[in-house]
């Protein structure tokens, strides 16, 4: 049977490395957004998303639904721009416990920019409260709320300890540009998400990705 290109919002599950040898899962998620290349496959991939890894995902209707479904890197930024120093200096410090409610203010700020360019494009995505609720199982909340109750269950999983992290070098160019380019060309502009480009470039001394 020859399959098409299966495409995921986000991640099955989250957790961190601890040896070369040991893996700590912090959560699996709920519900994972799903679509196919080319769309009429979308059976075939579904159907074997589901033999893996059981009935959790939820088909989407092209790929510019999925690009916008992921959160990571909007939420990334926010977290990496108001804790760089403590990954500078290799601080061992909680995500958790530094979603501060101005940190959630920041992301739900993000948030608002990422789901009126789904609205203009005609795309259906999560919120990221409903995001962090299927994620990690907690009630909807302001973010600041739901990030305390993670902590208060005992979810205090460790943030990069330094510059060299995903949530910037990978985060920025793959997720936050295509973001920022989507909203220019629907016409909802995603000014937080630009000038966090420009902010964490400035920081890393690098120059934006052309054309932001």
């Amino acid at each position: 049977m020859r399959l098409p290109i299966i495409l995921w919002g986000t991640t099955l599950s989250t957790g961190r490395r601890l040896a070369p040898d040991q893996l700590r899962i912090a959560t699996i998620r709920a519900k994972v957004d799903v679509a196919t290349l080319p769309a009429g496959g979308i059976g075939e991939g579904l159907a074997l998303c589901e033999t893996l890894f059981g009935e959790r995902f939820v088909p989407r209707g092209d790929l510019v639904a999925i690009a916008l479904s992921n959160v990571n890197p909007q939420n990334h930024m926010a977290i990496a721009l108001c804790n760089l120093t403590r990954m500078e200096r290799g601080e061992a410090w909680s995500q958790n416990e530094n979603i501060t409610d101005a940190v959630g203010r920041l992301i739900e700020a993000l948030d608002a920019e990422r789901l009126a360019i789904a609205a203009a494009l005609g795309a259906a995505v999560r919120t990221v409260r409903q995001h962090f609720h299927l994620s990690f199982h907690i009630e909807e909340a302001p973010l600041g709320e739901m990030a305390r109750a993670m902590v208060g269950r005992g979810d205090r999983t460790m943030a990069p300890a330094t510059l060299e992290t995903r949530y910037v070098l990978e985060d920025v160019p793959f997720g936050l540009v295509p973001t920022a380019r989507l909203g220019r060309l629907a016409g909802r502009p995603a000014v937080l998400h630009e000038a966090g480009i420009a902010l964490l470039s400035a920081l890393y001394g690098r120059r934006p990705g052309r054309g932001q």
